[in-house]
């Protein structure tokens, strides 16, 4: 059996806005920048514009299998909260990350930056470990390369996308290196030469203002990564639930029905009432049988219909 870094540890939930999250070589990634509309020229092929290659976000993962990529994208149609955790290479602690666990399932589940303490205890590591061993029991479903050891998270736009107080950007006419340091001193919030100096950050839902979760970036221990598909343990809709709603949304109960107060259901009617489509959109819930007070567990059964057990991905290096 494979074996992996089990000193995993949350590091972060990297934020998407509405587009789709690119995981891939932070120097590759930096040049599509660099070379301009990296939106339309790489992340999204438009109306498949681009000939021979599937419309959509660039290298989505069923597009990929058994192949050998620089990056890929992970989409969820909306705002989103990416759990990341990661693993230090043994001597390069702090220095060199050799595996990256990526909770898609998180993102879809709890789309908020929020989580229960358990969440980083111990007793979840564990189990997010059992998920990874049995994970690596098969082949890796596609190759990550890193020519340049490094990596970055970002959303597909034509920039790596953050907000601060006060206004920073990045300048993408120097040379790669020096853009990749650039970001690195920023994401680290020691982007000024005077250390007492620091950025303050404007993140979205999270009022964080040390660091952005908009992007993530790093020094990787090797230039090729395996990416393993990473499912539950048991592929049962209860056992699926009953993971997401303790380790991610503090559920107590996710087969009682809910109560929605007057209050809040006059809101609703009044946000879906300025809406443009508000009519359009009503005999859509309509016809969908739409219950704002079904139960927790209908809704991860939707989420199970459209993407099967799936948790995440674990990047391993090899």
């Amino acid at each position: 059996m494979k074996k992996h870094n089990k000193n995993l540890r949350w590091h972060t939930n990297v934020h998407i806005y509405g587009l789709s999250l690119a995981i891939g070589d932070a120097h590759f990634l930096i040049d599509k920048i660099k070379a301009g509309y990296a939106y339309t020229e790489y992340f999204y092929n438009i109306d498949g514009e681009r000939e021979g290659e599937p419309e959509g976000f660039v290298n989505e993962v069923d597009n990929i299998i058994g192949k050998t990529v620089n990056c890929f994208t992970l989409n969820k149609s909306g705002l989103g909260w990416f759990p990341v955790f990661d693993s230090y290479a043994k001597g390069k602690e702090y220095l060199e990350i050799d595996g990256y666990y990526i909770d898609y399932g998180g993102a879809v589940n709890a789309p908020y930056f929020q989580r229960p303490k358990c969440f980083f205890e111990k007793e979840h590591i564990k189990i997010i470990n059992s998920l990874i061993e049995k994970a690596l029991e098969n082949k890796p479903i596609f190759t990550l390369s890193f020519p340049s050891k490094k990596i970055l998270f970002m959303e597909t736009k034509d920039k790596v996308q953050f907000y601060t107080e006060k206004e920073i950007t990045v300048d993408y006419s120097k040379s790669t290196n020096k853009v990749f340091d650039q970001l690195l001193n920023i994401s680290n919030n020691d982007y000024y030469p005077d250390k007492k100096k620091k950025i303050t950050f404007i993140n979205a839902q999270h009022p964080t203002t040390e660091y952005s979760w908009d992007f993530h970036i790093d020094k990787l221990s090797s230039k090729k990564f395996e990416v393993y598909k990473v499912e539950s343990l048991v592929k049962d809709i209860d056992w699926y639930a009953a993971y997401y709603a303790k380790f991610h949304m503090d559920e107590k109960d996710i087969y009682k029905r809910k109560i929605t107060s007057n209050e809040d259901q006059n809101k609703m009617d009044e946000w879906l009432s300025k809406q443009p489509l508000a009519n359009e959109m009503k005999e859509i819930l309509d016809l969908a049988n739409f219950d704002p007070n079904a139960p927790e567990i209908e809704n991860f059964k939707t989420t199970v219909d459209l993407h099967g057990f799936l948790h995440g991905y674990y990047l391993k290096a090899v």
